[in-house]
């Protein structure tokens, strides 16, 4: 990519990588089948654990990189067809519920 620092480019690159093995490992399906909630969880979840206090260089590098494939992962998806909807998507809102703004 003209314009991008090379070190940015080999991790784009290592990121690349990423969603392919997720993508074999999980498939399509799988992936349609995820809620907005689901694909947050997958991202904290990753998140946390690169976070860990004793994490190894290559641990916090191993579950940022996952981070954000399961986000490229998730834009992809969003993008193509939309997330599944959550079981709460489409009900009628209680009148009696209050609007949260």
């Amino acid at each position: 990519m003209p314009g991008i620092d090379v070190q940015i480019q080999k991790i784009l690159e290592d990121i690349g990588l990423e969603v392919t093995r997720a993508k074999q490992q999980w498939g399509e399906e799988f992936d349609k089948k995820n809620t907005q909630n689901d694909w947050e969880h997958y991202v904290s979840k990753y998140i946390v654990k690169a976070g860990e206090m004793g994490a190894t260089f290559e641990e916090v590098e191993t579950n940022l990189r996952k981070a954000a494939g399961v986000i490229i992962s998730a834009i992809d998806m969003h993008r193509r067809q939309g997330f599944a909807p959550r079981h709460y998507e489409g009900q009628t809102r209680p009148a009696s519920l209050p609007e949260i703004k």
